[in-house]
């Protein structure tokens, strides 16, 4: 039986879906950007607002990302650093799809670590990020290597989303780090 790809094709051929895959992912139409909100109640703090830093720059991040207005929960976010979505189980929910559309490529369909590190266990490259507020800042300013800023790729509202579900995952006995 005649083979259609030679083997040595097999990971060339692996590679370009996955990098069109990924393109395809983070492609979005800067003016109409897609928006993924959950209505829930959020009552926001008075006070000001806490400085957020990136985390390799330690510069003070700049919110104009033009992805709308701060929603109730970016807006209490901004003045607690806790993200008031843990626990949501509708969020969670929804913080999933976010997170298998925008991460799950380089971290794992399940957090599991694939070319990006695990989120489901209990080792973090960046030791901040086990508080919401170290989180949120790498993930929205990015990291190291290949994790890029996802600022104007998706919302803030969206980060917060998907970073509840990822500590969904550690609310639940984060297994240890394998080393």
């Amino acid at each position: 039986m005649y083979k259609l790809i030679k083997p040595s094709h097999t990971t060339a051929l692996f590679a370009a879906i996955l990098a069109t895959f990924l393109t395809a992912c983070q492609a979005q139409d800067a003016a109409t950007p897609a928006k993924t909100t959950v209505a829930t109640e959020i009552v926001v703090d008075d006070g000001p607002d806490i400085e957020f830093r990136g985390t390799i720059s330690g510069d003070l991040l700049d919110f104009k990302d033009k992805l709308g207005d701060d929603t109730p929960a970016v807006k209490q976010f901004k003045k607690t650093g806790k993200n008031p979505y843990n626990g949501n189980e509708a969020v969670i929910k929804n913080g999933y799809t976010i997170y298998s559309t925008a991460c799950s490529g380089c971290h794992g369909h399940l957090a599991e670590g694939k070319l990006g590190p695990a989120l489901a266990d209990s080792y973090w490259t960046y030791p901040g990020n086990k508080k919401d507020k170290g989180l949120f800042e790498t993930i929205y300013a990015g990291g190291q290597g290949m994790m890029g800023p996802q600022k104007g790729l998706i919302s803030q509202d969206e980060i917060l989303q998907l970073m509840s579900w990822v500590r969904s995952l550690q609310n639940k006995d984060a297994k240890p780090a394998a080393h």
